[in-house]
C-alpha cells in the first residue's frame, strides 16, 4: 500500500512539474518579442513630395512604414499594388491607425514621366489618401539610387518602360528597420500585411 502511495505521489510530482514547465514555456512564448526578424536598417533618403518639399524617411520615425517602388505607366503590377495598398489604407483608417501610426510611401523610378502633376493625378484616381500616404520623386538618378540602396533592381528598357524587381514592397518598423520584403501585385497577402502592420504598430 505504501509503495503504491509512494508511486502515486511520484507521478503527481512529475505531472505538476510538467504543467509548470508548460506554463513557463507558454509565458516565454508570449513575451514581447519582435513578430518578425529585422532584415537590416532601412537606408535613409531625401526625395521630393508632390509640392516639391524634401522628405526623408527618418521624418516618419516612430511610425510603421510601407514603402513601394513603382511607375505610373506600368500596365499591370504597379497599379495592382497601389490598388491593394489602398485597401490596406482603408482598413487602417477603420482601425484608427492611418497617418498617426502608419504611413505609406511610394517612390517612382520614372520621374521624367511621373511629374508631380501626373503622379498626383494617379494618386487621386487610385484613391490614395495623402494624410498618410506620400508620393515621392526626384531625378532619375536619385530615385534609382534610392531603389538600389533598398536592393531593388531597376532597368530602363529601350521603349522607355522599366523592368524591376517584383519584391519591391518594404515593411519598415517604427525604428527604421526593414522587417519584411513583400511581393507586389496580385501576390500581396492582405491579411498577413494587416496583421504584421498592426503588430509592429502595437495594436494587435
Amino acid at each position: 500500500m505504501k509503495a503504491a502511495l509512494k508511486q502515486h505521489g511520484f507521478k503527481l510530482t512529475v505531472i505538476v512539474l510538467l504543467v509548470a514547465l508548460a506554463l513557463s514555456m507558454l509565458s516565454w512564448l508570449k513575451q514581447d518579442r519582435p513578430p518578425l526578424p529585422s532584415i537590416k536598417q532601412a537606408p535613409d533618403f531625401s526625395l521630393l513630395d508632390m509640392d516639391g518639399q524634401p522628405v526623408k524617411l527618418s521624418d516618419s520615425h516612430g511610425k510603421v512604414r510601407l514603402i513601394s517602388f513603382m511607375f505610373t505607366s506600368c500596365p499591370d503590377i504597379c497599379p495592382m499594388t497601389t490598388y491593394n495598398m489602398v485597401k490596406l489604407q482603408n482598413d487602417l483608417k477603420q482601425q484608427g491607425l492611418w497617418g498617426d501610426q502608419v504611413q505609406f510611401l511610394s517612390i517612382t523610378f520614372d520621374p521624367l514621366t511621373d511629374t508631380p502633376e501626373v503622379f498626383s493625378k494617379y494618386g487621386e484616381r487610385m484613391g490614395v489618401d495623402p494624410s498618410g500616404w506620400t508620393l515621392l520623386t526626384g531625378t532619375e538618378k536619385e530615385t534609382a539610387d534610392v531603389a538600389k540602396s533598398f536592393g531593388v533592381v531597376v532597368q530602363k528598357m529601350p521603349d522607355g518602360s522599366f523592368a524591376h524587381t517584383v519584391t519591391s514592397l518594404f515593411l519598415v518598423d517604427t525604428k527604421g528597420k526593414i522587417r519584411k520584403i513583400y511581393p507586389m501585385g496580385e501576390d500581396m497577402n492582405h491579411d498577413e500585411l494587416m496583421k504584421m502592420i498592426r503588430l509592429l504598430a502595437g495594436s494587435a
